[in-house]
């Protein structure tokens, strides 16, 4: 899947001596997210970065949701905007909230997230 003109899914290397405790490598990508839940309705806004494993969604009006939450979130510039991420929450600071992928939704079907990965590579989609 393509966000912009980046894939969602980039397969590189992390640093085994990072700090940085995340799994997967970040990317900067600037895109329109809807995010929807019973508690706050739905909010747009947009993303700081992305990975294989998640999403940070800036927002100044944070909703009030505990860590563990789970959101649905479309990322409206994508090649296919129609997929409703299910995501869960996974931390809060003042710039926004990060996200991990659950799993997904398309045409009333759920999917595991990895499938999405697979089919970007079958259809050959490279990452940028």
């Amino acid at each position: 899947m393509v966000v912009g003109s980046h894939s969602v899914f980039i397969d590189l290397e992390v640093d085994p001596d990072s700090p940085d405790r995340r799994g997967c490598v970040r990317i900067a990508v600037k895109a329109r997210i809807c995010l929807s839940h019973s508690t706050f309705g739905v909010i747009n806004s947009q993303s700081r970065d992305i990975s294989d494993s998640g999403v940070f969604v800036e927002l100044k009006n944070k909703p009030q949701l505990p860590v563990g939450a789970h959101v649905k979130m479309q990322m409206l510039d994508s090649a296919m905007p129609e997929i409703v991420f299910n995501v869960k929450m996974e931390r809060s600071d003042e710039d926004g909230i990060g996200l991990s992928f659950v799993d997904y939704e398309l045409n009333g079907q759920r999917y595991p997230i990895e499938s999405l990965k697979e089919n970007s590579t079958k259809t050959g989609r490279k990452s940028s």
